[in-house]
């Protein structure tokens, strides 16, 4: 049963990204690459309700994690997963792209969101060079709707550090066409972007392996 629950994981991870899991799922997760028989999920929820989030377990001192009954190994695993993804970020940022024209973005966005049977809404975030800095699905919706919060899209910009954004997502039915409520959804994120001083490039849609701009279109 347990292997089962692991196995099922993996595969929803592969499907979804990890964007909307649970902080005590995340946790789980991390935890079954050093503990194969121990029930990662109840000592992720003990983790999570004694440190308080999953960024302050990772924080959490060695000692302080081992009196829930870790090993050395899976203490240090926890402490250093933060440096290993600040490495990544860094590795990424030295080779990412440059996004100065509508062309570069559109497959940069058909590159990222692929050819998915949900519609899922995506932030790209850049430097001032407009250099990628980072690509996160904030929202996943149905096959015909998805549901944006702006708190999410300026968290997403702000946790990198973006002095720019790009946004984008998809239409699994295959138009290109801005539906009403794309436009709609595209005027209140540029707005809650500038009151925190971060400018909105362009939203791409994705549909098929092609995009379109709204600011081609000339609806931004």
């Amino acid at each position: 049963m347990a292997e089962g629950h692991r196995q099922r994981m993996r595969e929803r991870f592969y499907k979804e990204g990890i964007d909307n899991f649970e902080p005590h799922e995340a946790l789980e997760m991390l935890l079954y690459f050093v503990l194969p028989r121990r029930d990662t999920n109840a000592l992720a929820h003990s983790l999570i309700d004694r440190f308080g989030s999953f960024h302050s377990v990772l924080e959490a001192d060695r000692e302080d994690l081992k009196k829930f009954g870790l090993t050395e190994t899976t203490a240090a695993l926890l402490n250093m997963t933060p440096a290993f993804g600040n490495y990544y970020l860094q590795s990424r940022a030295n080779g990412t792209p440059v996004l100065n024209t509508p062309t570069a973005m559109g497959n940069y966005a058909v590159s990222k969101i692929g050819e998915r049977t949900i519609e899922v809404f995506g932030i790209i975030s850049l430097t001032t060079q407009m250099r990628c800095i980072n690509f996160e699905i904030i929202e996943t919706g149905t096959v015909s709707n998805t549901t944006v919060s702006p708190r999410k899209a300026a968290e997403a910009a702000l946790r990198c550090g973006a002095t720019t954004v790009i946004l984008t997502h998809n239409h699994p039915g295959g138009s290109l066409i801005p539906s009403n409520d794309d436009i709609k959804l595209t005027e209140v994120l540029c707005k809650m972007f500038k009151s925190i001083g971060i400018s909105v490039l362009d939203h791409i849609i994705v549909a098929n392996g092609r995009f379109s701009s709204m600011q081609e279109r000339g609806l931004m």
